[in-house]
C-alpha cells in the first residue's frame, strides 16, 4: 500500500517535496502539477457522486416515508403499532421520526427524484466535512493525498447511504468529529452546539448512543494526554494546531455529561435510551448488516482503511491526538463487530489519517527516487492529466446509467421485490392477515393497505422478541411457537418462492398457491374467501418478465395512512 501511495506522489499527484522555481520551464512545470491536482480531485468528486448515486431503494424506504407523511399530516407521533397482526397495539419506539419526517416532506415535494438527491446531499456534505478536516492541516501540495484516501473510504462510506435514516448518524458523526476539533484548538464555545446536535440526532436514529460514548471517549483520552504533558512538558503529545489544557477537558467532560442528559429530550424519555442499549446489545445473526465484517472484496476498502489509519498512526512523526486515535480506534472495533458500522469508521480515518500517512510516505520518498524522477516528467504529468479528465467523465456517465432505468429517481428491482405479485394481490382482492417475508414486510404496508403484516423491518421497535425468533424459525421451515407465530389466525402470505417455511407451507393441505413466479409465491388459506379468485386455474403462473427491470418508487402512500389515524 506505501509503494502504491509513493508511485502516486512520484506521478505529480501530491509533490509534498517539490520546490518551484520562477523560471519558464519551473513555472510549466508547477502548471502541468497543478492542472493534475485539479483533474485528481475531480475524479474524486466524480467518483462521491457516483457511490452516491445508487438509487436501489433500502426494504425500509416505503415504511419511512409512509410514517414520515403521517407524522406530518396529524403532527401525532404514533406510541403503539397499528400495522401487523402479530404486535397490534404493542408499544413502538419510532425513535426515527425526525429523520422520516425529513423523507416523508421530501418525498411529498419532489417524490422518488426527492429522495435521491436528499441521500445524494447529505452523504456528499459528511464526505466534504470529513475531507475538510483532513486538508485543514495539510500543506498545500500534500492534500491531494487527503483526496486520494477520500476516493477509498467513500466507497465504504456509501454503503451506508441508501436512502434511510442511518444517512443522518453519519452526518451527525461527522459533525461531531468537527466541533469536537474545534474545541481541542481552544474554541471551547463550539462545546455550545452540542448539546442540540444530539437532540436532533436521538429524535432522528439512535446511532446517538454511539455519538454519546465517542464524547466520553474523546474527553478520557484527552485527559490521559494532558496528564501525560504535565508529568513530561517535554514530551510533545498533542496536535501542531490542538491544545491539552484544564480548560478543554473541563469543557470535554462537560459536554459528555450535557450530551447524555440531551438524549433524554424525546417522547419516550429514558425509556428510549434504555431500549436502545439492549437493542444494541442484542445479536442479530439473521441481518447481514449486524454480522461481523468478514474479509472479502465486498468491504475490502474498509479493510484498507484501516490498515492505512494502522500504518499512519504508528510510524508517523507528527505529533498525535489521542483523541483522534482513540475515536479511531473504538469506531474500527465497531466496524469489525458489524458492518454497519464501517462507514462511520471511514468517515473517521478519511478525517484523521491523511496528514499522518502523508508523513509515512515522505519517510520513503527516497527509495522510490527513480520513480519520483519518472514523475516529474512533463509528458507523464499531461498524460496523467488526460486520464484523469477521462474517467471524470466516464464515472459521471455511469453515474446515470449503471445498473439504473431512470437516473434521477429511486427504484424498486424487480427480481429483489415482489412487485407483480403485490399487483396479483390487489387486482385480486386478497386481504386480511399476511404472513409476509421480513424483508418485504415494509414495502406490503405500503402497498397493502387493507391487510396487517406479520413482520417487518421496523423489528424489536415495535415487534416482541419471541415474534421476531418465531419468524426466523419459521422462515427457516422449522416449528414455531404457536402463541408467537399463530399461523392460525393468517388469511394469506407472500414468501420468497424457495424460502424453506415456504415450501413446508405448501405441503399442508390448508394453504393453496394462488400466484408463482421467479422470486415470489402468493399462497391463500381457504381460497373460497376471496370471491375474484374464483374461475381462475391456481396457481397462476407469472411471466417471466415480472421479475426483470426496475420500477419507480411510487409517488403517493398508501391509504393505510387514513386508517392508521
Amino acid at each position: 500500500m506505501t509503494k502504491i501511495l509513493l508511485l502516486c506522489e512520484a506521478a505529480g499527484i501530491f509533490p509534498a517535496m517539490q520546490s518551484m522555481g520562477t523560471g519558464p520551464t519551473e513555472t510549466a512545470s508547477a502548471q502541468n502539477s497543478s492542472a493534475l491536482r485539479r483533474a485528481f480531485c475531480l475524479c474524486v468528486l466524480c467518483l462521491a457522486v457516483f457511490q452516491l448515486s445508487e438509487n436501489t431503494v433500502d426494504p425500509d424506504l416505503w415504511a419511512h416515508v409512509l410514517f414520515g407523511r403521517h407524522f406530518l399530516q396529524t403532527g401525532a407521533l404514533m406510541q403503539t403499532d397499528p400495522y401487523s397482526w402479530t404486535a397490534n397495539g404493542h408499544a413502538w419506539f419510532n425513535h426515527e421520526v425526525g429523520a422520516e419526517a425529513a423523507l416523508g416532506l421530501t418525498h411529498r415535494w419532489w417524490g422518488g427524484t426527492g429522495l435521491l438527491l436528499l441521500k445524494m446531499a447529505v452523504g456528499l456534505l459528511t464526505f466534504g466535512i470529513a475531507l475538510s478536516m483532513a486538508i485543514k492541516p495539510m500543506d498545500r501540495s500534500a492534500r491531494p493525498l487527503a483526496w486520494a484516501i477520500g476516493a477509498l473510504a467513500v466507497v465504504e462510506i456509501s454503503f451506508g447511504f441508501a436512502a434511510r435514516p442511518q444517512i443522518f448518524t453519519a452526518l451527525a458523526l461527522a459533525m461531531q468529529l468537527w466541533i469536537t476539533r474545534e474545541i481541542h484548538r481552544g474554541r471551547w464555545r463550539w462545546s455550545l452546539a452540542l448539546p442540540p446536535l444530539f437532540v436532533l440526532w436521538i429524535n432522528t436514529h439512535g446511532g446517538a448512543l454511539a455519538g454519546v460514548i465517542l464524547v466520553f471517549v474523546t474527553a478520557a483520552a484527552t485527559t490521559a494526554q494532558w496528564l501525560l504533558q504535565r508529568r513530561s512538558p517535554a514530551t510533545i503529545v498533542s496536535g501542531p494546531d490542538e491544545e491539552s489544557s484544564p480548560r478543554v477537558v473541563t469543557v470535554l467532560w462537560i459536554s459528555a455529561v450535557v450530551a447524555t442528559a440531551s438524549l433524554l429530550l424525546n417522547p419516550w424519555g429514558m425509556g428510549l435510551v434504555r431500549w436502545l442499549i439492549g437493542s444494541v446489545l442484542w445479536l442479530r445473526p439473521e441481518i447481514g448488516e449486524w454480522n461481523s465484517t468478514a474479509p472479502g472484496w465486498d468491504h475490502a476498502a474498509f479493510f484498507f482503511c484501516a490498515v492505512l489509519a494502522l500504518m499512519a498512526f504508528l510510524w508517523t512523526r507528527r505529533p498525535r491526538s489521542w483523541w483522534q486515535m482513540a475515536v479511531t480506534a473504538v469506531l474500527g472495533l465497531m466496524a469489525f463487530r458489524s458492518v454497519r458500522h464501517t462507514p462511520l469508521f471511514c468517515i473517521a480515518a478519511l478525517a484523521f489519517v491523511p496528514p499522518h500517512l502523508a508523513d509515512v510516505v515522505q519517510r520513503f520518498r527516497a527509495h522510490f527516487r527513480r520513480w519520483d524522477e519518472l514523475g516529474q516528467r512533463s509528458g507523464v504529468k499531461k498524460m496523467l492529466t488526460a486520464i484523469f479528465l477521462l474517467a471524470s467523465v466516464g464515472i459521471l456517465t455511469a453515474s446515470f446509467t449503471l445498473h439504473k432505468e431512470r437516473a434521477w429517481t429511486m427504484e424498486v428491482p424487480r427480481r429483489q421485490y415482489p412487485v407483480s405479485a403485490v399487483q396479483f394481490i390487489r387486482e385480486h382482492g386478497l386481504r386480511g392477515n399476511l404472513l409476509v417475508f421480513f424483508d418485504w414486510g415494509e414495502m406490503c404496508i405500503w402497498e397493502l393497505p387493507d391487510s396487517r403484516v406479520s413482520l417487518d423491518g421496523r423489528l424489536d421497535t415495535c415487534y416482541p422478541r419471541e415474534v421476531i425468533t418465531a419468524h426466523w424459525k419459521f422462515y427457516n421451515g422449522e416449528p414455531a411457537a404457536g402463541n408467537a407465530l399463530d399461523l392460525e389466525r393468517a388469511d394469506f402470505a407472500l414468501l420468497p418462492v424457495n424460502l424453506a417455511g415456504a415450501l413446508t407451507l405448501v405441503k399442508q393441505p390448508v394453504w393453496v398457491p394462488a400466484y408463482v413466479d421467479n422470486l415470489a409465491v402468493v399462497l391463500v388459506k381457504n381460497p373460497n374467501q376471496f370471491p375474484k379468485l374464483d374461475g381462475l386455474k391456481l396457481p397462476v403462473q407469472g411471466s417471466p418478465q415480472a421479475t426483470q427491470g426496475r420500477t419507480p418508487f411510487p409517488a403517493l402512500p398508501s391509504l393505510r395512512m387514513t386508517r392508521a389515524q
